[in-house]
Protein backbone atom coordinates (compact mmCIF):
# COMPACT_ATOMS: atom_id res chain seq x y z
CA UNK A 1 0.00 0.00 0.00
CA UNK A 2 2.80 2.40 1.02
CA UNK A 3 4.36 1.34 -2.44
CA UNK A 4 1.68 2.10 -4.59
CA UNK A 5 1.27 5.33 -2.73
CA UNK A 6 5.30 6.56 -3.90
CA UNK A 7 4.70 5.26 -7.22
CA UNK A 8 1.68 7.89 -7.64
CA UNK A 9 3.51 10.50 -6.02
CA UNK A 10 6.62 10.41 -8.63
CA UNK A 11 4.31 10.11 -11.16
CA UNK A 12 2.33 12.48 -10.08
CA UNK A 13 6.05 15.12 -10.37
CA UNK A 14 6.47 13.69 -13.51
CA UNK A 15 3.84 14.54 -15.16
CA UNK A 16 3.88 18.37 -13.06
CA UNK A 17 7.76 18.52 -14.94
CA UNK A 18 6.21 17.95 -18.41
CA UNK A 19 3.39 20.14 -17.91
CA UNK A 20 6.21 23.00 -16.89
CA UNK A 21 8.13 22.02 -19.40
CA UNK A 22 5.57 22.14 -22.38
CA UNK A 23 4.81 25.44 -20.73
CA UNK A 24 8.35 26.81 -20.76
CA UNK A 25 8.26 25.84 -24.88
CA UNK A 26 5.08 27.26 -25.55
CA UNK A 27 6.77 30.74 -23.71
CA UNK A 28 9.79 30.54 -25.76
CA UNK A 29 7.91 29.87 -29.25
CA UNK A 30 5.80 32.62 -28.76
CA UNK A 31 8.37 35.34 -27.23
CA UNK A 32 6.25 35.93 -24.09
CA UNK A 33 8.58 34.58 -22.03
CA UNK A 34 10.59 38.37 -22.73
CA UNK A 35 7.47 40.41 -22.05
CA UNK A 36 9.09 43.23 -20.20
CA UNK A 37 9.03 46.59 -20.95
CA UNK A 38 13.04 48.03 -20.41
CA UNK A 39 12.93 51.94 -19.15
CA UNK A 40 13.93 54.32 -21.73
CA UNK A 41 12.76 51.96 -24.62
CA UNK A 42 11.77 53.73 -27.40
CA UNK A 43 9.18 52.84 -30.54
CA UNK A 44 9.30 53.16 -34.41
CA UNK A 45 6.99 52.54 -36.90
CA UNK A 46 7.44 51.25 -40.40
CA UNK A 47 5.10 50.72 -43.34
CA UNK A 48 4.58 47.20 -44.64
CA UNK A 49 3.10 46.22 -47.91
CA UNK A 50 2.91 42.52 -46.80
CA UNK A 51 3.80 41.38 -43.07
CA UNK A 52 3.11 38.03 -44.13
CA UNK A 53 3.47 35.67 -40.99
CA UNK A 54 4.68 38.23 -38.58
CA UNK A 55 3.15 38.21 -35.02
CA UNK A 56 3.40 40.81 -32.40
CA UNK A 57 6.40 40.14 -30.10
CA UNK A 58 8.67 38.76 -32.95
CA UNK A 59 12.22 40.17 -32.73
CA UNK A 60 13.56 42.70 -34.28
CA UNK A 61 17.14 42.10 -35.39
CA UNK A 62 20.13 43.85 -36.85
CA UNK A 63 23.24 42.31 -37.81
CA UNK A 64 21.63 38.67 -36.17
CA UNK A 65 21.88 40.27 -32.60
CA UNK A 66 18.00 41.19 -31.20
CA UNK A 67 17.12 44.87 -30.79
CA UNK A 68 13.83 44.93 -30.11
CA UNK A 69 10.36 43.11 -30.12
CA UNK A 70 7.47 44.17 -32.27
CA UNK A 71 4.63 45.98 -29.76
CA UNK A 72 1.62 46.08 -31.84
CA UNK A 73 0.50 45.09 -35.75
CA UNK A 74 -2.05 47.63 -37.17
CA UNK A 75 -3.98 49.02 -40.41
CA UNK A 76 -3.19 51.89 -42.26
CA UNK A 77 -6.85 52.49 -44.17
CA UNK A 78 -5.71 55.51 -45.58
CA UNK A 79 -2.39 54.07 -47.52
CA UNK A 80 -4.22 50.24 -47.22
CA UNK A 81 -0.69 48.89 -45.92
CA UNK A 82 0.08 47.62 -42.21
CA UNK A 83 1.65 49.32 -39.46
CA UNK A 84 4.24 47.68 -37.42
CA UNK A 85 5.07 49.19 -34.33
CA UNK A 86 8.34 48.11 -33.06
CA UNK A 87 9.96 48.55 -29.27
CA UNK A 88 14.09 49.03 -29.63
CA UNK A 89 15.69 48.03 -26.66
CA UNK A 90 17.56 51.72 -24.94
CA UNK A 91 20.67 50.30 -25.49
CA UNK A 92 20.33 50.72 -29.22
CA UNK A 93 19.37 54.45 -29.24
CA UNK A 94 21.96 55.38 -32.29
CA UNK A 95 20.13 53.69 -35.17
CA UNK A 96 20.18 56.51 -38.38
CA UNK A 97 17.53 57.81 -39.75
CA UNK A 98 17.83 56.37 -43.06
CA UNK A 99 18.00 52.57 -41.86
CA UNK A 100 15.82 50.08 -43.64
CA UNK A 101 13.95 48.11 -42.16
CA UNK A 102 12.69 43.89 -44.07
CA UNK A 103 10.35 41.47 -42.78
CA UNK A 104 12.50 37.97 -43.13
CA UNK A 105 11.81 34.58 -42.38
CA UNK A 106 14.01 32.39 -40.16
CA UNK A 107 15.19 29.68 -41.89
CA UNK A 108 13.11 27.88 -44.67
CA UNK A 109 9.94 27.68 -42.83
CA UNK A 110 10.48 29.31 -39.80
CA UNK A 111 9.34 32.39 -37.71
CA UNK A 112 9.80 35.88 -39.66
CA UNK A 113 11.06 38.81 -37.99
CA UNK A 114 11.82 42.10 -38.85
CA UNK A 115 15.63 42.87 -39.96
CA UNK A 116 16.70 46.66 -39.74
CA UNK A 117 19.93 47.39 -42.23
CA UNK A 118 21.66 50.48 -40.62
CA UNK A 119 22.38 53.70 -43.30
CA UNK A 120 24.79 56.43 -43.28
CA UNK A 121 23.16 59.23 -42.00
CA UNK A 122 24.40 61.19 -39.14
CA UNK A 123 20.98 61.58 -36.87
CA UNK A 124 19.43 58.78 -35.32
CA UNK A 125 16.03 57.73 -34.81
CA UNK A 126 13.84 58.76 -32.16
CA UNK A 127 10.69 57.57 -30.23
CA UNK A 128 8.06 58.05 -33.04
CA UNK A 129 9.60 58.06 -35.95
CA UNK A 130 8.84 56.08 -38.37
CA UNK A 131 11.33 53.92 -40.79
CA UNK A 132 10.81 55.30 -44.44
CA UNK A 133 12.62 52.33 -46.35
CA UNK A 134 10.99 49.20 -46.33
CA UNK A 135 10.90 46.06 -47.99
CA UNK A 136 7.60 43.31 -47.34
CA UNK A 137 7.37 39.89 -46.74
CA UNK A 138 8.42 37.14 -49.16
CA UNK A 139 5.05 34.90 -49.47
CA UNK A 140 6.46 31.36 -50.03
CA UNK A 141 2.67 30.67 -51.59
CA UNK A 142 3.07 33.34 -54.17
CA UNK A 143 6.75 32.31 -54.53
CA UNK A 144 5.44 28.93 -55.35
CA UNK A 145 2.53 30.15 -57.90
CA UNK A 146 5.07 32.18 -60.04
CA UNK A 147 7.23 29.43 -60.46
CA UNK A 148 4.55 26.70 -61.63
CA UNK A 149 3.12 29.81 -63.79
CA UNK A 150 6.87 30.29 -65.37
CA UNK A 151 7.24 27.20 -66.05
CA UNK A 152 3.42 26.51 -67.60
CA UNK A 153 4.55 29.55 -70.20
CA UNK A 154 7.47 27.84 -70.93
CA UNK A 155 5.92 24.37 -71.81
CA UNK A 156 3.09 25.99 -73.83
CA UNK A 157 6.14 27.90 -75.53
CA UNK A 158 7.92 24.53 -76.60
CA UNK A 159 5.03 22.56 -77.33
CA UNK A 160 3.77 25.39 -79.87
CA UNK A 161 7.56 25.86 -81.53
CA UNK A 162 6.81 22.02 -81.76
CA UNK A 163 3.27 21.71 -83.38
CA UNK A 164 4.38 23.99 -86.16
CA UNK A 165 5.80 22.34 -89.07
CA UNK A 166 8.84 23.87 -90.91
CA UNK A 167 8.32 25.62 -93.75
CA UNK A 168 8.70 23.79 -96.84
CA UNK A 169 10.75 24.82 -99.76
CA UNK A 170 8.97 25.35 -102.95
CA UNK A 171 9.20 22.81 -105.52
CA UNK A 172 11.16 23.03 -108.78
CA UNK A 173 8.71 22.84 -111.65
CA UNK A 174 8.86 20.61 -114.28
CA UNK A 175 7.65 22.37 -116.98
CA UNK A 176 10.22 25.36 -116.59
CA UNK A 177 13.05 24.89 -119.64
CA UNK A 178 15.96 26.47 -118.90
CA UNK A 179 16.09 28.30 -121.86
CA UNK A 180 19.60 27.73 -124.27
CA UNK A 181 21.22 30.77 -125.87
CA UNK A 182 21.88 29.96 -129.73
CA UNK A 183 24.54 30.83 -131.63
CA UNK A 184 23.02 32.81 -134.80
CA UNK A 185 25.48 31.96 -138.43
CA UNK A 186 27.44 34.35 -139.24
CA UNK A 187 25.96 36.14 -143.00
CA UNK A 188 28.02 34.65 -145.82
CA UNK A 189 31.11 36.59 -147.86
CA UNK A 190 29.48 38.00 -150.77
CA UNK A 191 31.42 37.78 -153.48
CA UNK A 192 33.16 41.15 -154.83
CA UNK A 193 32.67 42.29 -158.68
CA UNK A 194 35.35 42.05 -160.43
CA UNK A 195 36.82 45.31 -161.76
CA UNK A 196 36.40 46.80 -165.15
CA UNK A 197 39.56 47.06 -166.94
CA UNK A 198 40.55 50.44 -168.06
CA UNK A 199 41.57 51.48 -171.24
CA UNK A 200 45.08 52.27 -171.89
CA UNK A 201 46.23 55.42 -173.49
CA UNK A 202 48.41 55.46 -176.82
CA UNK A 203 51.70 56.21 -175.67
CA UNK A 204 52.13 54.48 -173.06
CA UNK A 205 49.38 51.64 -172.80
CA UNK A 206 47.84 52.63 -169.45
CA UNK A 207 44.33 52.20 -168.98
CA UNK A 208 42.42 55.47 -169.37
CA UNK A 209 39.49 55.70 -166.50
CA UNK A 210 36.03 55.39 -167.80
CA UNK A 211 35.00 53.95 -171.20
CA UNK A 212 36.36 50.77 -173.26
CA UNK A 213 40.41 49.71 -173.64
CA UNK A 214 41.52 50.79 -177.00
CA UNK A 215 43.59 48.43 -178.66
CA UNK A 216 47.69 49.24 -179.87
CA UNK A 217 48.01 49.68 -183.75
CA UNK A 218 49.66 46.88 -183.68
CA UNK A 219 47.06 44.94 -182.51
CA UNK A 220 44.78 46.10 -184.91
CA UNK A 221 47.13 45.23 -187.85
CA UNK A 222 47.51 41.89 -186.51
CA UNK A 223 43.88 41.04 -186.26
CA UNK A 224 43.40 42.49 -189.87
CA UNK A 225 45.56 39.35 -190.91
Amino acid sequence: MQASKTIEIWVGVFVALGLLGLFFVAMQVSNLGEFRTAKGSYIVKAHFGNIGGLRVRAPVSMAGVTVGRVERISFDDQRYEAVVDMRIDPSYRSLPEDTSASILTAGLLGEQYVGLSPGGSEDYLKDGDEIELTQSAMVLEQLISRFLFNKAEEGKGEKTSAAEPPAAKPAARADRVTPVKVASPKPAATAKAPKKLQPLSRQTGEAKPGGPARKTPAEAKSAKH
